[in-house]
């Protein structure tokens, strides 16, 4: 069983280096303690010559016959004799910046045929960042996968001897890379190819799959078979029949990437590679609002062997209170519905050799351990050096080492040597969002660029009277609202992980028309037992049969049920992370306060942050306090939200406080314990030991940085709230 020190890895790409400086490169990821290395083995660039009829996906150089880069060899032979643990990412989609995103330029652009099509029936943009042309593959092409498996069994042959349940040191291989439909991901952009929407093909077999025949269908509009029903090809300002049809045409995206998925892991299995851990990784967009469902990628890459499923995270250069947000809810998400979490790609220099803003080493470091604070367990750095279009690494592309290196080594240090129970420790939390797929899928209908995660499509579809995208914004905004009042929200995916439910009495349910059916009989029933949910927003009236769902009809602000109740209120997010509305903080809090008790920490600052920046064109500050007519260039911010997070960790040994700093100045935080009375925190940076009195302590945290905490417990008899 891997752990997470096996884990903990730096990107090398051999193929983008002079081989003269390989040795120093990975000797500089062993010094830095990480024990694993990830590489991408691109087709692309070991295809030395063109498919033929009798190489149908080219001809390959492993050896660096051509080219002194191509010799993937030589290069693990390399690994092997600094004792490393090699992920192997031979896609075949590897991004990446490269030509095609890895891909042969003779898959991509000269066979339309088997190609994703979008709803006019026209081959879509593929994977246009290095070079401005060629197609995305449709994944489940007959002739693309025949390709892919030619590919596939060409670095199988090399993975096989060197697998580590073999006495070697590959011990994970990468099922593509960031699987989605690219750039062309919305509703209407993928993927209607022949293969796909034909008469008996993969959506009608997905369809088969889920009702069996045409007597199942929830549908409206009524059909003799299955193979009669058509996928949608447009979306009406207004759906109000056939809901589940709409839904399903989400549905099936997922399903044929997890299908997929599912091919290249029988592709190596076959080919006697299937004793491996396989993983997959999700893009940086919004993963609630495009057809990626964790626990159906957790379900694909897994099979009878081991399997991940990890996140890419990309932040600006200097991260903000939203970037951070959306890293924490991404976290909390996957902790509430995958097995291990992970991030297969964390930042690590910045995507340009001229670099407008450096990722400076301790900015590195916050990133790192905000990631960590919220139950990220091991980091892959992408890049650890640089190359081509990628800059201010940790090592240079000769293998110099810079201080963000020590942030790397630092890090792994924290985390497995002065954290020895870091596999065990799971974040605690005062109350939780639900996560209900359908809502989301909602929002996948209308949004037509789901890959944008700056921008959260609000608009049509209207079901029921409530926009798509609006259940979404306000459960991106409800993780920001108990925080931004000292306390903490997980996440609980409802459908996958309802009995999650029972760790919580207090649970906030975004509104929306629609909820899953599987999501209303545990919800009622924890209600019944006595929890106490509020609904903020739209009430849900159907569910994703579109059925109608009668349990919260005619609620106004509270209905009892059994020993619970459900709490309706106007919506409490806000669109603008900066800005949430101080009322409904407050309210937030009260509700916490009465419901739930004391949170298990909370954070405050001492005083009222504020700081002096320039007045840049006489603007408003992120909190909206105007300039002082008699001082122009000076502007005075306060920020009376809290932008700092305490989250207690808890596990076999002794629990683990982390406490971030967000705002852009040092600041004094007032930290008070509710059902857990330690004695003292100590800091693992610095050894320092701050005494709690009557439950409360004060740190002083530098800005944009975070410091981890043991937690000493003045008795034995301490127990958190999740483990009531």
């Amino acid at each position: 069983m891997m752990t997470s020190s096996d884990i903990f890895s730096g990107e090398v790409q051999y193929f983008r280096l002079e081989p003269k400086y390989w040795e120093p490169i990975v000797q500089a990821l062993a010094d830095a303690g990480l024990k694993g290395i990830t590489t991408y083995v691109s087709w692309d660039v070991h295809m030395v010559e063109p498919p033929d009829a009798e190489h149908p996906a080219g001809q390959f150089d492993f050896t660096g016959e051509r080219d002194p880069k191509l010799n993937l060899i030589g290069f693990l032979d390399l690994v092997r004799k600094y004792g490393l643990l090699l992920n192997f990412r031979c896609g075949p989609f590897c991004c990446n910046e490269q030509d095609f995103g890895g891909q042969p330029a003779e898959v991509v652009c000269h066979h339309p045929h088997m190609m994703v099509w979008d709803h006019e029936d026209k081959p879509t943009q593929g994977y246009w960042i290095a070079r401005k042309e060629g197609m995305q593959p449709s994944y489940l092409h007959p002739e693309y996968l025949h390709l892919v498996s030619l590919w596939i069994a060409a670095v199988d042959e090399i993975i096989r001897p060197r697998l580590r349940s073999k006495g070697g040191f590959i011990d994970m291989i990468n099922l593509d890379n960031e699987i989605s439909y690219i750039v062309k991901d919305s509703f209407l952009g993928s993927d209607y190819n022949p293969v796909n929407v034909g008469r008996g093909g993969f959506w009608h077999q997905f369809l088969a799959e889920k009702y069996r025949d045409s007597d199942g269908l929830p549908y409206d509009t009524a059909y003799a078979a299955i193979e009669d029903v058509p996928p949608p090809r447009s979306v009406p300002e207004v759906i109000d029949r056939d809901i589940a049809w709409y839904l399903d045409w989400v549905e099936f995206k997922e399903w044929t990437m997890c299908k997929y998925l599912v091919t290249l892991r029988e592709m190596h299995t076959k080919n006697g590679c299937g004793d491996v851990t396989f993983m997959t990784n999700f893009n940086p967009h919004n993963p609630e609002g495009i057809p990626t469902r964790m626990p159906s990628f957790e379900k694909a890459v897994q099979g009878s062997q081991q399997g991940i499923v990890g996140y890419d995270f990309y932040r600006g250069s200097f991260l903000s209170w939203s970037g951070y947000s959306t890293m924490a809810r991404v976290l909390k998400l996957m902790n509430a519905s995958l097995d291990y979490t992970w991030s297969a790609e964390f930042m690590s220099g910045i995507w340009e050799k001229t670099l407008s803003s450096r990722v400076s080493d301790d900015h590195m470091r916050f990133m790192a351990r905000c990631a960590l604070t919220h139950g990220c367990k091991s980091l892959a750095w992408f890049m650890f050096h640089d190359r081509r279009v990628w800059g201010d690494s940790p090592v240079s592309s000769h293998g110099h080492r810079r201080p963000s290196w020590e942030v790397l080594r630092n890090t792994r240090a924290l985390a497995i040597e002065k954290i020895p129970h870091w596999d065990s420790l799971i974040p605690q939390a005062d109350c939780a969002v639900l996560y209900d797929v359908t809502a989301h899928r909602h929002t996948a209908i209308g949004d037509p660029s789901p890959c944008n995660d700056s921008a959260l499509h609000i608009g049509k579809p209207v079901i029921q009277g409530g926009q798509a995208g609006h259940a979404s914004r306000e459960y991106f905004g409800l993780f920001r609202v108990v925080e931004a009042g000292g306390a903490q929200a997980n996440a609980i995916d409802i459908v996958a992980r309802p009995g999650n439910l029972k760790q919580h009495k207090l649970v906030f349910l975004p509104g929306s028309p629609l909820i899953s059916r599987d999501a209303v009989t545990p919800l009622m029933e924890w209600v019944d037992q006595g929890g106490t949910l509020v609904l903020s927003g739209t009430l849900p009236t159907l569910d994703d049969f579109g059925h109608v769902v009668h349990v919260f009809q005619g609620i106004k602000d509270e209905k009892k049920v059994g020993a619970g109740r459900i709490l309706h209120c106007d919506w409490l997010g806000s669109e603008d992370a900066e800005k949430e509305s101080l009322a409904n903080i407050a309210q937030v809090s009260t509700w916490i306060e009465s419901v739930v008790g004391h949170p298990q920490v909370r954070i405050q600052p001492v005083g009222t942050a504020s700081w002096e920046d320039w007045n840049k064109g006489g603007g408003v500050d992120n909190a909206g306090t105007k300039a002082s007519e008699s001082v122009q260039n000076i502007l005075k911010v306060t920020q009376p939200r809290v932008h700092a997070s305490a989250v207690l960790q808890t596990g076999a040994g002794a629990p683990i406080l982390f406490v971030l700093n967000h705002y852009p100045e040092a600041t004094e935080f007032e930290l008070s314990f509710g059902q857990l009375q330690p004695s003292a925190i100590t800091c693992l940076d610095s050894g320092m030991r701050h005494e709690v009195t009557a439950g409360k302590v004060v740190v002083d945290i530098d800005r944009k940085s975070g410091a981890v905490y043991q937690v000493d417990l003045s008795g034995p008899s301490h127990r958190t709230r999740s483990s009531l």
